[in-house]
């Protein structure tokens, strides 16, 4: 294992495992547990294999991005796939979406701009994901640098997000050709960047560093100290969105073996560096952990028993956070809730906070939402499927109510963002993004406004003899008074709630392919809730099928799809010219998912779409990856490879105008970013008790 580390990167990995640097660790290190803080963990840790990235080479080095993680690797197939040993020629970043539990999902390719035939290192990004700093090897015009030596040092290098890519690469003016940086991690508010080098002047083989950001520059790095620097080496760097609290690995600290993972608190160094001891750390090798936001979760790098390739990423929760590590700082929001029309308070009102994701998805939650497919007027064999978030009383209890005199208070996280919502009976919801700074106030009030006159209806449309539920039936509400017209449809379990703007009667007509149509008279009534159920018969059976045959020929009529339908998915946020799946298609992914699930025997052509931005080449690239990136996830999921055809058609079935040549819009572009699935086979249907 050692000489595999030396062999294999010598400028990046030396430090971890080098041979003088050994035996220097194991004539320094005790194995007795009481040169350590006992019960500096308040809970013990759930430690777990992060399977679904870990290949057989080297995974390591994760940072939070967005939605998910960016991490090194040099797997020829990042992720369960690979099952045997196998390496790639260099170490690349490749990017992980995190799900609800925030463990990661199947990975992808980082950056074809970043990634090279050198060798990437640990990363860091600014707050806004606009700049990224990493690890590089020293190179010229991409070709690798030796120094005097002969020797191929590391450099920090940082990047601008475009449209497509990172651009605008250099490195940053402390680096040198006869030392090397690596490793940055850089604070939150952007004004310092924590990093690992050898520079001359330092206590030991590496030792940490910061530089500070005036605005214009990076000012030169100040060792750290020999408080956290030693003898040996101290890596791995990162500073906790606090930025109080430096997380680090070192050899020349006491340890429990190899590497070991400590933290230090930067306003009273004095107090010493603290070894995370079991179950992070190990007789191995222990490296590069990270905390999330909340110091609740996070992840770290070893090379201990067990892992699945030379060194593996793990995942860990500690739902009371490391003891002495400190939480993010917060700021006291005062939220008052008044009505709309006269200003005064409302007490009582329930508030909730929720935290939006990047692209507008709530907490990480798929139960905060319900998936609709809705017929496509122009096709009768298209649905449209989407996802609508559930109104503020089916999200679960409030966090808190107001007071008497119409206030809330919250404790909100420095530099994040939430949704924060309000809700009264007989008014609208109200929501408010508020995203805290240090400068900003700590007050903002929602206005409440009187919702409009409902006159709820409910009910389920099935079949008339064995009680099957129809999906996306359509129903036509005609007020028979003023003639007043509304179309609706069943959702996938055969039901529907709405409201009528009208009080009175109505002619409602009910009407599926496959079935004969009903017509009946409903009453609509202020303050109550009518609800009806509503019996279809099919149009024809075959008559020689009778019993269980009858009731599986009627069940498959109602099903909310027959084989040839085509489910469109028009509402996925791809980010530009990315491959990486966020959660707006993982969520309307879950959806196919669950269908698949209910319908074991289903198959599928799973087609991705793009606008005509780009040239032709790389979109057909581009969206080839994303198919390819959603089969991998369904398949995740459980769903069978053999099920899915999943490939890309680039720009060559737009849905408008929007050509090559064609000034449009973003949000007409955005109509030709879309998934496609073709259903080739239903089958039927999961029997439930």
């Amino acid at each position: 294992m050692i000489k595999k580390f030396l062999i294999l990167l010598p400028p990046l990995l030396m430090f971890l495992l080098g041979p003088a640097g050994l035996s220097a660790q194991q004539s320094s290190k005790s194995k007795s547990k009481d040169r350590y803080r006992e019960k500096d963990i308040i809970q013990p840790p759930v430690i777990r294999n992060a399977a679904a990235i870990n290949g057989a080479g080297m995974d390591f080095s994760p940072i939070y991005y967005g939605e998910g993680i960016v991490y090194l690797s040099n797997s020829s197939t990042p992720g369960p796939a690979a099952k045997k040993h196998s390496e790639r020629k260099s170490f690349d970043m490749f990017f992980a979406l995190l799900d609800g539990n925030e463990e990661p999902l199947p990975p992808s390719e980082f950056s074809a701009e970043l990634n090279s035939n050198l060798n990437e290192g640990q990363a860091t990004f600014s707050r806004d994901k606009k700049y990224i700093f990493f690890t590089r090897n020293n190179s010229y015009k991409g070709v690798q640098k030796a120094d005097a030596s002969g020797k191929v040092n590391m450099k920090i290098y940082q990047a601008r997000y475009a449209r497509y890519d990172w651009d605008e690469i250099k490195e940053l003016p402390f680096n040198e050709d006869s030392y090397s940086c690596m490793h940055p991690s850089l604070s939150v508010d952007g004004t310092k960047l924590y990093f690992t080098s050898d520079m001359p002047g330092g206590y030991g083989g590496f030792d940490l560093y910061v530089s500070e950001y005036d605005g214009a520059n990076w000012s030169a790095p100040v060792n750290l100290g020999p408080e956290i620097n030693t003898d040996k080496n101290e890596l791995f760097p990162f500073i906790t969105f606090g930025g109080k609290t430096l997380l680090f690995s070192s050899s020349g600290h006491h340890s429990l073996g190899g590497l070991d993972m400590f933290y230090v608190n930067l306003d009273n160094i004095a107090e010493g560096v603290v070894n995370l001891n079991e179950p992070f750390n190990s007789p191995s090798d222990d490296l590069s952990m990270i905390l999330n936001k909340d110091g609740t979760k996070g992840f770290f790098t070893s090379n201990r028993e067990g892992g699945h390739g030379l060194t593996d990423i793990y995942s860990f929760t500690v739902p009371n956070g490391i003891q002495g590590v400190e939480k993010a700082p917060t700021q006291r929001v005062e939220i008052v809730v008044t009505d709309g029309r006269s200003g005064t308070p409302i007490p009582g009102a329930a508030i909730r906070i929720l935290e939006p994701t990047d692209d507008g998805f709530l907490s990480s939650k798929n139960d905060f939402y319900e998936v609709d497919m809705a017929p496509t007027p122009e096709s009768p064999n298209s649905l449209s499927l989407r996802l609508v978030r559930k109104n503020a009383d089916e999200l679960g209890n409030p966090d808190d109510y107001t007071n008497q005199a119409g206030v809330s208070y919250g404790n909100f996280a420095m530099f994040r963002s939430y949704l924060i919502l309000a809700s009264f009976d007989g008014y609208q919801t109200a929501e408010r993004l508020y995203s805290v700074q240090p400068d900003k106030g700590g007050a903002i009030t929602l206005a409440l406004f009187e919702e409009a006159i409902c006159h709820r209806m409910t009910g389920i449309v099935s079949t008339d003899k064995f009680n099957t539920r129809i999906a996306n039936a359509t129903l036509i509400f005609t007020h028979l008074e003023s003639n007043q017209q509304l179309t609706y449809h069943t959702d996938i379990n055969g039901e529907y709630n709405l409201c009528l703007p009208l009080e009175g009667e109505y002619l409602l007509q009910v009407k599926r392919e496959g079935f004969r149509s009903n017509s009946m008279k409903v009453e609509a009534k202020r303050s109550k809730s009518v609800s009806n159920s509503i019996r279809l018969e099919p149009v024809e059976l075959s008559a020689a099928v009778v019993g269980t045959d009858a009731q599986k020929e009627e069940a498959m009529l109602a099903r909310p799809l027959q084989d040839g339908y085509i489910i469109t998915m028009d509402k996925i946020r791809f980010e530009p010219g990315k491959s990486t799946l966020n959660q707006s298609a993982v969520r309307h992914l879950d959806a196919i998912v669950e269908l698949m699930q209910r319908y074991p025997e289903m198959e599928i052509d799973l087609a991705v779409h793009t606008d005509s931005r780009g040239d032709d080449k790389s979109n057909q690239v581009l969206s080839d990856e994303r198919a390819k990136n959603a089969k991998t996830y369904l398949a995740y999921k459980g769903i069978e490879g053999k099920r899915i055809n999943a490939f890309g058609k680039g720009e060559k079935e737009l849905r408008n105008r929007c050509a090559d040549g064609v000034q449009c819009a973003d949000a007409e572009h955005e109509l030709n970013n879309r998934i496609e699935v073709k259903v080739r086979k239903v089958g039927s249907a999961v029997r439930t008790p």
